[in-house]
């Protein structure tokens, strides 16, 4: 028979026939038997742990990858693989639901574990498609288009975000890109916190104001932090509410 016939009939073994062949060749398996195996539908958990405790197959890569993959893989083995797999295919499966809670938890340690390792590109990458765990990490990263790239993530969430512009470290231009984004622009939640934020590019903060409740420009124009330019635009705003003060515009 073929490799190739060979290998496709493998992957129409049934159960039977794959705990069969498994027994007689498991010390002589070829990786693309193995991946064969893997791939049947009728491939059981403990297939999948004599696998995975072959040190001699789990030496190819992708053996290695697809038994992570696995449900049927046990976890103790699945999240020890997890060390031995490269950054692209921990960040796709760190969001995979298909892969158990578990195992996710362990790729997100590790990829939190090697992120002082990549390039800025691999950051901006990553930030596009991360986990919760990567976001809470990106927010903060001091290069603006890493924060740029994570506005697009499906995976932010309004209350990351309101972490970020509630810190002290949240920079001008970090700002000023929530306050043009074209999604999260819009929430009134975010428009208070941009109004509020004092490193907020003053034109930024003051578009905000027209959209906010008198409670919260009341709140804004009595915060000490607040400058007195968006003081006077919340009281031309309504000057009946906030009349108007004699401090210099600075």
């Amino acid at each position: 028979m073929a490799p190739s016939s060979s290998i496709e009939a493998i992957r129409r073994f049934t159960a039977k026939e794959i705990a069969a062949f498994v027994d007689a060749n498991g010390a002589s398996l070829l990786e693309d038997e193995a991946l064969a195996i893997l791939d049947n539908i009728h491939c059981s958990a403990a297939v999948h742990q004599t696998i995975a405790r072959n040190p001699r197959l789990t030496a190819y890569y992708a053996v290695r990858l697809r038994l992570v993959q696995s449900r049927l893989t046990p976890l103790t083995h699945s999240v020890k693989l997890v060390h031995y797999l490269h950054w692209p295919d921990l960040l796709r499966l760190s969001v995979d639901v298909k892969v158990p809670a578990q195992v996710r938890r362990a790729i997100e340690t590790q990829l939190l574990v090697r992120l002082g390792k990549l390039s800025r590109g691999e950051k901006i990458a990553s930030a596009k498609r991360c986990s919760a765990a990567l976001i809470r990490e990106f927010l903060f990263d001091p290069d603006e288009k890493v924060f740029a790239a994570l506005l697009i993530n499906q995976r932010l969430r309004e209350e990351d975000l309101l972490l970020f512009t509630g810190s002290e470290t949240a920079s001008a231009e970090k700002l000023q890109l929530l306050a043009s984004d074209a999604k999260w622009s819009f929430r009134y939640a975010i428009r208070r916190a941009l109004a509020l934020h004092p490193a907020t590019p003053r034109a930024a903060a003051a578009s905000q104001l027209r959209y906010l409740s008198r409670r919260d420009l009341r709140y804004i124009h009595d915060n000490p932090a607040t400058s007195t330019y968006l003081r006077r635009c919340i009281e031309r705003l309504d000057p009946s509410v906030f009349p108007r003060g004699t401090e210099r515009i600075d």
